[in-house]
């Protein structure tokens, strides 16, 4: 006898707890079980913001046509890739890759998904603009370690979910996209998980929120075949940039993401150096400075720093 007993229960089930749960409870029902492990998988937090503003004017039925045309599109993007969509978040999609199911090339699969968001979301907001709804853009954090994972709740409801330290640093990287303007953050794991299969930018070191650790973050750029010679120049630009900004040669570091902002256009990570250029000439680092932006400005009384 099937495990559900009827398609309709299964589709229910499936909106519920995830097609990719339900496939795997199919095989083994244990895995619907109360428990967690400490497990290594990639976790993924995305985010549209303008969003906002279109429930301000269009009608419940556009906003909601329009959420549900979204997540049906981003959660085939994410299944296609092996991932799991945990939950949603108003316009905000938790994944995990590497769980409930084994998957050695977790986070690969979760970066090439995000990519894959990222041009699909594209499409959607010029889709959206056509029918006189404003533009939406995307936000992504991406992380890959340890993280408690497993059916969590008690007997009358539970969800398959993750906890722990990687869940806050991904969330923390998605609102971090929009300071950088990158729309896709990994962290270094991540970055390190790739073997250099996909192209990256150093972007910073930051302070992991609630915890004195740093760890360094980077923007996810796009596949080899698909990132543009002139963008890999900037790049080498940016790179060269970063060096100086870290030796504290700041005319050095301005000019070459000055160089960077004029070959891309409006670069986010360029710009938002050339604001801490100009601050860090007026309030250098401190002698143990550890590369964080936070630890770092030091004020005269009465004086305010410009925007980092």
């Amino acid at each position: 006898m099937p495990f559900f007993r009827s398609r309709v229960l299964r589709g229910a089930l499936e909106r519920y707890a995830g097609r990719l749960l339900i496939e795997q409870a199919e095989k083994d029902p244990s895995v619907l079980k109360l428990g967690a492990a400490r497990k290594d998988v990639s976790l993924v937090y995305l985010d549209i913001w303008g969003f906002t503003e279109i429930t301000g004017y269009a009608s419940p039925e556009a906003v909601v046509e329009l959420l549900c045309d979204y997540f049906s599109r981003m959660t085939g993007v994410i299944r296609a890739s092996n991932g799991f969509v945990d939950k949603f978040f108003g316009d905000a999609i938790f994944a995990i890759f590497g769980a409930p199911v084994a998957d050695a090339n977790y986070a690969f699969n979760a970066c090439t998904a995000v990519l894959a968001c990222l041009r699909e979301t594209a499409k959607l907001s010029a889709q959206w603009h056509v029918k006189g709804f404003g533009k939406v853009h995307q936000s992504i954090g991406v992380t890959t370690g340890p993280a408690i994972v497993g059916n969590i709740g008690n007997e009358e409801r539970a969800m398959f979910t993750a906890v722990g330290e990687a869940v806050g640093l991904t969330v923390q990287l998605q609102q971090a996209s929009r300071l950088y303007r990158a729309p896709i953050i990994i962290c270094r794991d991540t970055h390190a998980a790739l073997g250099g299969r996909l192209v990256t930018r150093e972007l910073d070191v930051i302070k992991v929120q609630g915890s004195e650790r740093t760890t360094t973050i980077f923007e996810l750029v796009g596949t080899p075949q698909e990132t543009p010679q002139q963008l890999r120049m900037a790049m080498d630009l940016f790179e060269r940039g970063l060096r100086a900004f870290r030796s504290r040669d700041w005319d050095r570091a301005e000019k070459r993401f000055a160089d960077v902002d004029k070959v891309i256009g409006d670069d986010g990570p360029s710009r938002l150096y050339l604001r801490r250029c100009a601050l860090y000439r007026k309030h250098p680092p401190p002698p143990e400075w550890d590369l964080v932006h936070a630890h770092t400005v030091r004020l005269q009384k009465g004086e305010e720093p410009a925007s980092p």
